[in-house]
């Protein structure tokens, strides 16, 4: 007859069983996180958005450089058009309170 392993021994296939599955589960919830399976469409979209901004920055700033080399101008005397032109049609944004008082009660 075959012996039955130990309880000694039982503990440890056990244990190293449900440190594989704990490390196999692990895996793919940060796979899962890795790809943005996780994060909810407002999330993608800012995501998407900021992404869009840095390079549109770094596309400016490469032109800023070109017409400084052909305009034969310095990179800090070539400013920006102001954003806030009337022509615009951006509303100004809401100005904001200032820090809370500390309000003193007896």
């Amino acid at each position: 007859m075959a012996k039955s392993p130990s309880p000694l021994q039982s503990l440890v296939v056990l244990l190293l069983g449900a440190l594989a599955v704990a490390g196999w589960l692990y895996g793919i919830h940060w796979k899962r996180v890795a790809e943005g399976d996780l994060f909810t469409n407002d999330e993608k979209l800012m995501i998407r958005l900021q992404d869009q901004i840095q390079s549109l920055t770094r596309e400016n700033e490469a032109l800023h450089q070109r017409i400084g080399s052909l305009t034969g101008e310095t990179a800090s005397e070539i400013s920006p058009a102001p954003i806030d032109t009337p022509d615009s049609g951006i509303a100004p944004a809401p100005v904001l309170p200032g820090p809370p008082q500390k309000i003193e009660t007896h």
